[in-house]
């Protein structure tokens, strides 16, 4: 019955992919493919990572869930939130730094090696707010909100293939397919800090 929201976080980044890739063969073309896939592996390393603050978190969270104590709770996931966030700048940091060597790595060509150089800024902006998307998912998915656990795991490929349709062909191609990853990223926090928010209420008024 729960296990929908953890399938989903192993599957929607792959989701991800199939659509960029799509739309990328359209506006961009295959250097705009090859630029993506090198970003996509070398970013992935830190999606990866605040993967493993929200699943090492979520264990301690469902325990105290289990024993009613929500302070203990709320502090474990904030604490998880900073951890995440921590990482979150000094993965950004790295990448930032390093961003003109990255394509050299896997081998591409000067050409995509200077648009990843170009683009990889782009997406950076979006890691923060991954780090609060993933840690507020598996805080429901630890406390039994399952409903918002499937919408947050789902809704930022949807976001993003809404704003892909929307975005490139009125604004200028393929770096607005770039933006809506980024936007759908953003969205997709913003929605999840909402329902945080929400739960945090019922949460508070049970401590008191």
């Amino acid at each position: 019955k729960i296990g929908i929201a953890p399938f989903g976080l192993a599957m929607s980044p792959n989701i991800s992919i199939i659509i960029i890739n799509r739309f990328s063969v359209f506006y961009g073309g295959e250097s705009a493919v090859a630029t993506y896939a090198c970003i996509a592996y070398v970013i992935s390393i830190i999606y990866l990572i605040l993967q493993g603050v929200g699943d090492g978190s979520r264990p301690l969270i469902s325990y105290y869930y289990g024993e009613k104590n929500f302070k203990n709770l709320l502090d474990t996931r904030k604490l998880a939130y900073g951890f995440a966030i921590f990482l979150s700048l000094i993965g950004c940091a790295i990448m930032y730094f390093t961003k003109s060597n990255l394509g050299l790595l896997f081998g591409t060509s000067k050409e995509v090696n200077l648009e990843i150089t170009k683009i990889m800024p782009i997406f950076l902006i979006s890691v923060l707010f991954v780090a609060i998307l993933r840690i507020t998912t598996a805080s429901f998915y630890a406390t039994e909100k399952s409903v918002f656990s499937y919408i947050l795991t789902f809704i930022e490929p949807l976001f993003m293939l809404i704003l892909i349709i929307i975005l490139p062909p009125i604004y200028g191609g393929q770096i607005m397919i770039w933006w809506s990853t980024v936007l759908a990223r953003i969205l997709s926090a913003i929605l999840a800090l909402v329902l945080k928010r929400r739960v945090d209420k019922q949460e508070i008024v049970i401590i008191n």
